[in-house]
């Protein structure tokens, strides 16, 4: 009988914990934002029943960069008051904001959504907390890759567009190294833009003689004449109304009818699974600087059928109608 109970036990120590755990995910965004609702979705199906997630909105979407250190002060005295058991970061603001706090904290960090190199970061703000995490990158080269043979193409020239955020920045940086050391192979001209206001933005998908498609990257940190935040919606669905060319996209959340064509995007539910699974690791026992930091899985192939029929498109094998 004993032998049996001391199986047991060590079965449930490996597959996640034996008492109620706390988590604190720290989004930089809000939870309405169609990512954050994706990732959020995949880390709760994947923590175990006795897991309680809790929740700090950084909001650094909607809110001026002058507030975000005010804001990352509200997220760690959130910290303070849960004691949680596992941190997740998720995105690049939190990770940038939250780490130089969390350093010196007897905690495991688990990091998502992360398009930032996170090594110069773990090297600089390297105290007791423990981190690991998953990164993100737009399917750049497969993506341009697959579209142009859609549209039979020898040599697709496209208009790059995202908005002037953090995130935004730091995957066009990316996106841009690629592009000049695989444009040759791939058979692509890009332009990669980055903008701050809705007019320019406008002017852009307006000025787009000459280019076979527009892919739309990030747009939700786009400001009116007034230094608001327009609607992510309003600018997506100005784009597909005014756009004399078909649009694709990076991200899941931007593809459907009246919004961009299709493309090989990412998915925020499979982070937040794969996030999932390292927390479960930690409550297990496994301390997070003792697992691997990993490439998010790659991405689907996805359209809208409504979409390609109003730009005459053929979808390729592979590719899954979402409408």
């Amino acid at each position: 009988m004993k032998n049996w109970l001391l199986i047991i036990v060590v079965y449930a120590a490996s597959v996640g914990p034996l008492w109620a755990a706390d988590v604190l995910l720290i989004e930089s965004y809000h939870k309405e934002y169609g990512w954050d609702k994706s990732y959020i979705r995949g880390l709760e199906n994947t923590l175990g029943d006795d897991v309680t997630l809790h929740t700090f909105e950084m909001d650094t979407k909607r809110l001026p960069k002058t507030d975000y250190d005010s804001q990352a002060d509200k997220a760690f005295a959130m910290y303070q008051q849960v004691a949680p058991d596992v941190v997740v970061l998720g995105d690049d603001n939190a990770l940038g904001y939250m780490l130089p706090r969390l350093q010196n904290e007897d905690i495991d960090i688990v990091f998502l959504g992360i398009n930032a190199n996170p090594r110069r970061l773990m090297a600089k703000y390297s105290g007791k907390a423990r981190v690991t995490g998953v990164l993100e990158r737009p399917l750049f080269a497969r993506s341009m890759r697959e579209i142009g043979q859609m549209l039979g193409k020898d040599k697709l020239i496209v208009k790059i567009m995202f908005d002037a955020g953090t995130t935004a920045t730091i995957a066009t940086d990316h996106i841009g190294k690629q592009y000049q050391s695989l444009k040759n192979k791939l058979g692509i001209d890009a332009t990669i833009e980055n903008h701050e206001t809705f007019d320019a933005w406008k002017a852009s998908v307006n000025s787009s003689d000459g280019y076979d498609i527009i892919v739309v990257g990030l747009y939700q940190i786009i400001r009116d004449s007034n230094g608001n935040v327009v609607d992510p919606d309003k600018v997506l669905a100005w784009t597909n109304q005014h756009s004399a060319i078909p649009l694709f996209g990076f991200w899941d959340f931007s593809v459907g009818k009246g919004q961009t064509a299709g493309g090989v995007v990412l998915f925020g539910e499979s982070q937040g699974v794969q996030a999932g699974e390292y927390v479960n690791r930690i409550l297990a026992g496994e301390e997070a600087s003792s697992i691997s930091v990993i490439y998010g899985k790659q991405g689907r192939a996805i359209y809208s059928g409504a979409e390609f029929t109003r730009w005459r498109l053929n979808a390729p094998n592979g590719w899954r109608n979402i409408d």
